[in-house]
């Protein structure tokens, strides 16, 4: 009986290697598990790091382009901060030459000398041109003895003396002449005509 025991206590239950297998399959489903976690961690770590590459290539070359193209348009000037202002034109004395300025006087609407006959109408614009910007507030503080200087002579017109382009080229000159005599010490070029209508 003794030897019967013995070989009973020398034979491992079924039962419990049924329950040590199962532990080692445990263990290894464990430790596979495990190990496939870790890889998993590590394709997911790789993931994103791939992800971070790409998307600094695609900034970085997003950039690249943009810097070309903004170099492209400032060296073309279309990006130049203000546009140049164009060289004044300098004179024989090395001056900048000032632009003439032209001042429109009021309407003349002026009753011509016509002796006894039917009464003839002058009607005119006057445009003076001056030879400074800066005379302009000066001319129209002796507005008044310019107007009054032009009708006192135009009053004395006959209709003929305004014939032709000969009357007109004198009309001119005689304005002129009248013109810088009431704004002495300012100095006008010359009087042009917009519009001279005489019935």
């Amino acid at each position: 009986m003794l030897g019967k025991k013995k070989k009973a206590d020398a034979a491992p239950a079924p039962e419990a290697e049924d329950a040590e297998a199962g532990a080692a399959k445990k263990d290894a489903a464990a430790a596979t598990g495990e190990a496939g976690a870790e890889g998993a961690e590590g394709v997911a770590a790789d993931a994103p790091k791939s992800s971070k590459k790409k998307l600094i290539i695609i900034v970085g070359g997003a950039l690249a382009v943009l810097l070309l193209i903004g170099a492209g348009l400032y060296f073309s000037g279309m990006m130049s901060k203000a546009p140049e202002k164009p060289a004044s034109e300098m004179g024989p004395d090395g001056k900048p030459i000032e632009k003439p300025v032209f001042y429109t006087l009021p309407d003349f609407l002026i009753n011509l000398n016509s002796q006894g006959k039917s009464a003839s109408f002058l009607k005119a614009t006057v445009v003076i041109e001056v030879a400074h910007p800066a005379d302009v507030p000066l001319i129209e503080a002796d507005l008044p003895k310019v107007v009054d200087a032009i009708n006192t002579y135009m009053r004395e017109l006959h209709p003929s003396d305004l014939t032709g382009s000969a009357g007109i080229q004198r009309l001119r000159e005689e304005m002129l002449l009248r013109v810088n005599k009431a704004l002495t010490p300012i100095k006008i070029n010359d009087v042009l005509f917009k519009e001279i209508i005489v019935q």
